[in-house]
């Protein structure tokens, strides 16, 4: 069922959105344009400064936090004391850009200056109400630190409501997923039974129906091969159609002719054959079917020669045919030599429905090759060789897919059922491990390891692991299915093992499997049709304690509407719209960076990336490379909520994670539910009937393109997941709005100080946008020293922003990372001398103790402190140190 049509002003462009926020920010009316590159120049001419807050989890957010502080306790003036927050460095800034971690702590900025917009600065670095008692936005904050599970220890409710839920939540999406593998299986299953039934109980003689149906196949496949190979000079047909009209096709006759090469009524005449006469039929019976669809697509102007070539091949593929045909009936044991040795009596049609299609199918690929041989003296055999190079690897995937699936459902669920179920199990757990554990560390390649040698050991290793598990379910699956169903292995039926005096069982085999598929099949639809693949992931359970130590720190008298059971308050998520009304005094303009993942993307350079920026404000949601939609609409029938903003922009742990993305990782994440990400209707034309919606109405559709990595931006629902995903610093966004000063806290994990997400912002900066930001003095940053004091204590860098625009001033980027140098203060020593890790403990640890959260805000406000006082030193007596003259000053362009 089609989604209802939304109604709305219909998809904005980025210029549209560029001016809308230049005149909420400033009140300023740009010229309006469609082309960006007359808008620039104009905001450029705003001066905007932006405050960045990188991605790192609650670890960012504390650090941050302190940033924060410290900026608001900065005057800007000299005279007369500071009033409001607009005298202070903080209320300096236009934009707050924010990512993952850094949303947690910018969200919750955000809202407390809109609740409070009087109060928020003196509560934010004083204690007004009495020295003794702090400020319960910030108490509240240091509380809820350990924010998914605030109460530690067995008797937790938190704790084990967790874990609930997760199960829960796992139970309803396999009730999506699993249901698509058990319906492969059962069909698979049932169409083997119900062949070898209708033959052998029915005495249905079905040898001509199947070859008539695998000719006609045949025919329509090579005669849209012939039209589209690129020597036609017709061709138009691009991957899609190629599956439909070539490749399916293919398959299905390689599938009926598998199955008619194995029926009793060709076994009883091949078997009076000899070989020579065998071959001899085989060649006639393809050579005709391939010069007929030569004929049949009408490349006359081709010439002759085309026509022999093809007939040949046709030819070579009959005798690759009739060898098999020849040999399975009349070497003794072949079958039971290809099954393994498998206790079947008379394993023929098992043998072929294996076997056959993939033997059909490499006959056609070796006759294709004879065909490239000899027509290669033809002006255009280069275009043809790449074309049905490309489709020879369509083919081979497919052969190596119908193995591995009849072989795991047929001769893997033999082999448990026999008893060797620890084997399978043990197989299962240690890959499902190995998996796991490869994705968490460093050696993945989800965290960007260098090329060469040093990646193939922890690549190869993470993909085996995967394909060990992978085999494991579906094996596993295929014997629980035979045993619930069937009460035994399917080698075991009757019908396939020639003991047809059980007849009367293979009756009641047929309806079972048949049942099966019908249940399952309704099953999954319901499941499909009712589970909200979003609420039902582990996004809920993240997004909801996210809120609720974030948020609901700034929510006026929460007791009042908070559940007394789950301390989970309505009034905590506002909508993102609700942030930006009237500005009647300093309010940062919020923009929350996500990554729009195109794992399947068809942009070739972006193979790497796998993602797109894309932002949610207070005006609009979207991405530079599709449109926007006003936010008041997007993502929900009133809108988006901050929340879920921030949580999206939070959701490190995806199957699909931009540039991080691994297949073998994306797949076990989203069988276990790992899965932080969220759907949302796309903001570009494809949305138009999708973009209001909270999420799919048909969930089976998006989690297997999530499963398997297919993600793109040109369906009508689009994924969302961590920002960082695709740049982590959140200055992709604030370089495109031609801000001028920006000043970048990167709290990210980067314990060596590679600088990898200021390289990929930089980078991707240079590429998209040709604005280059040039460091200076970035190596004055390095790690903590294992022993001792290091030198002078540095925590920033300084860059300067090169617009490509005539006449715009560069801008000034102030780079701050945390670092410790055993010059800091006394509880921060402290406590990094009992964690050598300090300040880049891994973002893996969500759950931050009182210590800990006091350790890194300390650390931010202290680096602010220090980093505002040499500015000011330098500061000429008769200028304010204003955020212009300080960042001048950094830069060494006072």
């Amino acid at each position: 069922m089609a989604d209802a049509p939304a109604p709305g002003s219909g998809p904005l462009q980025l210029t549209e959105i560029l001016c809308a926020e230049a005149k909420a920010i400033h009140n300023a009316e740009l010229s309006p344009s469609p082309d960006v590159t007359k808008i620039y120049p104009q905001l450029a001419a705003l001066n905007s400064a932006a405050l960045c807050l990188s991605g790192g989890g609650i670890r960012s957010a504390a650090f941050c936090l302190g940033v924060i502080q410290a900026f608001a306790s900065i005057p800007i003036k000299r005279e007369p004391a500071p009033r409001q927050v607009e005298d202070m460095l903080l209320g300096q800034f236009h934009y707050l850009s924010t990512v993952s971690g850094g949303g947690y702590i910018g969200s919750w900025l955000s809202l407390w200056t809109r609740r409070d917009p009087g109060g928020f600065w003196r509560n934010l670095t004083a204690r007004p109400a009495s020295p003794d008692e702090e400020p319960k936005q910030l108490e509240w904050l240091r509380a809820n630190s350990n924010y998914l599970t605030p109460k530690l220890g067995l008797t937790s409710a938190d704790a084990w409501a967790g874990v609930a839920l997760w199960l829960r939540n796992l139970s309803l999406n396999w009730l999506i997923i699993l249901p698509v593998l058990i319906f492969v299986l059962l069909w698979m299953k049932w169409l083997l039974v119900a062949f070898a039934a209708a033959e052998d109980i029915k005495h249905v003689n079905l040898v001509w129906p199947l070859l008539a149906a695998a000719a006609i196949l045949s025919i329509f496949a090579v005669q849209a091969q012939l039209r589209n190979r690129p020597s036609a000079g017709t061709s138009v047909l691009r991957q899609p159609g190629f599956i439909v009209k070539v490749l399916a096709p293919s398959a299905t006759s390689a599938f009926l002719l598998s199955l008619a090469l194995s029926t009793k009524g060709l076994v009883d005449i091949v078997g009076t054959w000899n070989r020579p006469h065998t071959l001899a039929v085989g060649a006639e019976w393809f050579a005709g079917l391939y010069a007929f669809g030569w004929l049949l697509a009408g490349r006359f102007r081709q010439g002759i020669l085309d026509l022999f070539a093809w007939t040949l091949a046709g030819g070579i593929i009959g005798i690759l045919a009739g060898y098999v045909l020849f040999a399975s009936n009349h070497t003794d044991n072949l079958a039971s030599t290809l099954l393994f040795g498998l206790p079947i009596a008379d394993g023929q049609i098992v043998m072929y429905f294996i076997y056959g299609v993939p033997a059909v199918l490499f006959a056609q690929l070796f006759g294709e090759m004879a065909f490239i041989g000899l027509t290669s003296y033809q002006p255009a055999s280069d275009a043809d060789r790449e074309w049905f190079g490309r489709a020879a690897g369509w083919v081979i995937a497919i052969i190596i897919g119908w193995l591995a699936a009849t072989m795991l459902s047929i001769l893997g669920t033999h082999f448990i059922l026999q008893g060797h179920h620890a084997s399978i199990t043990l197989s299962g757990l240690l890959s499902g491990a190995v998996t796991g554990l490869l994705g968490k560390s460093r050696l993945s390649p989800a965290q960007g390891i260098p090329k060469g040698i040093k990646r193939l050991g922890p690549a190869f290793i993470l993909t085996i692991a995967a394909l060990v598990f992978s085999a494991a379910l579906i094996v596993g699956t295929s014997a629980a299915l035979d045993q619930l169903l069937l009460h035994h292995s399917l080698l075991d039926s009757p019908l396939l093992n020639g003991h047809l005096e059980y007849a009367p069982s293979n009756g009641q085999e047929l309806f079972w499997l048949g049942v099966g598929v019908v249940a399952n099949f309704a099953l999954g639809l319901i499941a499909s049709l009712t589970v909200n693949i979003n609420r039902f992931s582990l996004h809920a359970l993240y997004r909801n304690r996210l809120i609720r130590a974030f948020l609901g720190a700034t929510t006026k008298d929460r007791e009042k509407s908070t559940n007394p059971f789950t301390n989970f308050s309505s009034d905590d998520n506002p909508l993102m719209a609700s942030l930006w009304q009237e500005k009647t005094s300093w309010r940062p303009f919020h923009v929350i960076n996500i990554a729009l993942n195109i794992v399947s993307t068809k942009r070739l350079a972006w193979q790497e990336r796998k993602a797109e920026p894309f932002t949610v404000t207070p005006l609009h949601c979207g991405s530079s490379c599709k449109a926007y939609r006003s936010s008041r609409e997007y993502g929900g029938p009133d809108g988006i909520t901050l929340g879920t903003a921030m949580a999206i922009s939070g959701a490190a742990v995806s199957p699909n994670m931009g540039y991080h993305s691994s297949a073998g990782i994306g797949f076990l994440m989203a069988l276990l539910n790992v899965r932080l990400g969220w759907w949302l209707g796309n903001p570009g034309i494809e949305g138009d009937h999708t973009y209001r919606k909270e999420g799919p109405r048909i969930a089976v559709k998006p989690l297997l393109l999530e499963t398997f990595g297919l993600t793109t931006d040109d369906r009508s629902y689009i994924y969302l997941s961590d920002g960082g995903h695709f740049e982590n610093l959140g200055i992709y966004e604030m370089v495109r709005r031609r801000c001028r000063y920006i000043v970048a806290v990167d709290a990210g994990c980067d314990l060596k100080y590679k600088f990898e997400d200021l390289g990929n912002a930089v980078r991707k900066i240079s590429i998209d946008m040709n604005v280059r930001i040039e460091m200076q003095e970035l190596e004055q940053l390095k790690p903590r020293p294992t022993e001792g004091i290091v030198g002078e204590a540095v925590y920033h860098a300084v860059g300067t922003i090169t617009y490509p625009e005539d006449d715009v001033a560069p801008g000034i980027l102030l780079y701050i990372k945390p670092g410790y140098h055993g010059t800091e203060a006394a509880d921060i020593q402290s406590y990094a001398m009992v964690n050598p890790d300090f300040p880049h403990q891994g973002t893996s640890d969500q759950w931050f103790s009182e210590s800990q959260f006091e350790s890194y805000r300390a650390l931010g406000f202290e680096i602010a402190c220090k980093l505002n006082k040499r500015a000011q030193s330098q500061v000429k007596s008769d200028r304010e140190p204003t955020l212009p003259n300080l960042l001048a000053q950094l830069a060494g362009i006072a």
